[in-house]
């Protein structure tokens, strides 16, 4: 790349906002450069090959895939990020040796219901039902427009009947909404629960309540990206290059230069090193960083005093989540099999098992005392994503070859030590308590069948992406003062920031985190109507009736 070349935009951070945004921008026609601190793009759509077993490390599933614009604005399908659902969501598995499977097809999930409670099946029809209204008409339209002030939100929301119920929910806690199901089985109540929170949402603090009927509906829909989740990444990349995007990786920002308010390059540096300092031009500025990051480090406290209070106030008070993942990764030379088979063979094939949780009160205790910041549990979930993807092991070398992935809600600075100390104890823990469900007959989780295991901390998260501070996996805890329209801040929810020509994409804006991709595609609208560029892309079918039924502005 010509170093004094200059640009239309400058993306800072090749995450899947970054990379969503810079794509967008490339194909309206604008010249777009991404500079990426790491060695590649995606940030948490990693996926790392260990002895021919792949291991997606941080982002596992996808729950908006097929529901977000860029999958088919940006062609990501032709170009080989294909993705895969499985029939049976999720199971809870009980000491007993019983299990509780639920799918994505409602009616399979009333069959299997029926085994506990006849009533809870028809309850479940129901609660179902209702979360998939709210979430086609409102929740997935939602997230991709912008956010609303509250007092205006609420006054749209009044003018109809879902709009009132989303209200209701909104005051509510996921406990509170959790006893308004009314099912007497508690595993169907446990399981979730724990599916909808275990994202870093408190079951008893009604700040993202509204989230609970999106969350319900989507992990019953959750989705695996075919070869890994970096294949998703990649085609974003790809979809960006042939627009004519540039990516310069291994650089890292050191500043934003701003000039009588305005944005008008970025400082470069080759990454972990002072220099040589690279001066890029660019019309706009767009950065997917948290706004500690933006608004406390590349641009200089007195020039954001003078700019915006609000702004630097948020950098130094942002609030990281409250509980970050432990992830056990393992490649096995044979899948185990579980005792909950021989009750419910569906058990064996669904993509969510959670375990050491059986009712919600086991499971509020767990999430909470978690976010207490103290607590480990021996407790949580496991998924084999070779179960759905055979290709993510080496079958011609390992015939029975399995990618097992064990995960749980912790803290960052657990009571009985650091993380470097206890990972493998840890682990240990979470494998042993799994094994407790496992049949007679299976496959041991051991020594002599691990080819390769790997503990991933809330603290390695850290080191590998220095944005998810603390293992945050959400750029910021879900708390009233950081959401909806006042994330980060109420000055730049809606992707603008108080300097001129600087624009932010990432998830610590509207809507949040997770791949959804609404910040960066929310983000690259804005950019493009701010420059006159072409808008090549049409609003989303279902954000234009949401706003004609008055359920958005």
């Amino acid at each position: 790349m010509d170093k004094n070349k200059q640009f239309d935009v400058v993306v800072i951070g090749a995450g899947h906002n970054g990379l969503t945004a810079a794509a967008y921008l490339a194909k309206a026609g604008a010249s777009v450069l991404v500079v990426e601190r790491r060695h590649e793009t995606g940030g948490g759509l990693v996926t790392e090959e260990f002895s021919g077993f792949r291991f997606n490390l941080h982002a596992n599933y996808m729950m908006m895939l097929d529901a977000a614009p860029p999958y088919t604005d940006l062609g990501l399908e032709a170009d080989g990020c294909v993705y895969m659902r499985p029939e049976a969501a999720a199971t809870l598995l009980k000491k007993n040796g019983e299990a509780l499977t639920l799918y994505g097809d409602v009616e399979k999930s009333v069959e299997s219901i029926k085994k506990f409670s006849p009533k809870d099946a028809e309850r479940f029809r129901e609660v179902y039902i209702e979360y998939q209204q709210l979430t086609d008409e409102y929740l997935i339209p939602s997230t991709y427009g912008r956010p609303v002030a509250p007092a205006v939100l609420a006054g749209t929301y009044m003018k109809t009947e879902l709009g009132k119920k989303l209200l209701e929910y909104s005051d509510m806690t996921p406990k509170e909404i959790c006893a308004t199901w009314g099912f007497e089985t508690p595993a169907l109540s446990a399981m979730m629960l724990y599916m909808i929170c275990m994202w870093g949402i408190d079951p008893e603090d009604s700040n993202s309540s509204y989230l609970v009927p999106l969350y319900f509906n989507r992990m019953l829909n959750a989705t695996l990206v075919r070869g890994g989740s970096h294949r998703l990444s990649s085609t974003l990349q790809k979809a960006g290059i042939l627009a004519g995007m540039e990516v310069k990786e291994n650089y890292e920002v050191k500043r934003i230069v701003v000039e009588n308010g305005v944005a008008i390059a970025v400082e470069v540096v080759p990454t972990g090193t002072e220099g040589p300092v690279e001066r890029i031009e660019a019309k706009s500025i767009v950065t997917s960083t948290d706004p500690t990051t933006t608004f406390g480090e590349f641009i200089p406290a007195e020039e954001m005093q003078q700019r915006s209070k609000a702004c630097l106030n948020t950098a130094k008070n942002w609030e990281w989540e409250h509980s970050s993942l432990f992830l056990c990764h393992l490649a096995l030379r044979k899948k185990p099999r579980f005792k909950a088979e021989d009750f419910d063979p569906a058990v064996g094939t669904a993509l969510i098992k959670i375990f050491g949780l059986e009712t919600p009160e086991e499971v509020i205790t767990h999430l909470k005392e978690v976010m207490a910041g103290h607590k480990l549990h021996d407790a949580g979930h496991v998924t084999f994503t070779t179960e759905l993807d055979p290709n993510q092991a080496p079958k011609t070398i390992e015939p029975d070859g399995a990618v097992c992935r064990i995960e749980a809600c912790v803290p960052y600075a657990p009571e009985i030590g650091n993380w470097d100390q206890i990972s493998v104890q840890y682990g240990d823990r979470l494998i042993a308590k799994l094994s407790e469900y496992l049949a007679a007959d299976s496959a041991k989780i051991d020594a002599a069948n691990t080819i390769r295991r790997y503990d991933y901390t809330p603290v390695y998260i850290e080191m590998k992406f220095p944005q998810m501070k603390r293992g945050s996996f959400k750029h910021g805890a879900y708390i009233v003062t950081q959401m909806g329209y006042s994330r980060p801040n109420f000055q730049c929810s809606s992707y603008k920031t108080p300097i001129g020509n600087l624009y932010l994409c990432g998830a610590s804006t509207f809507p949040g985190g997770m791949i959804t991709f609404g910040p960066g595609y929310n983000a690259a609208k804005v950019v493009v109507e701010a420059m006159g560029l072409n808008m090549w892309w049409k609003e989303p079918e279902s954000v234009v009736v949401a706003r004609e039924k008055g359920l958005l502005l």
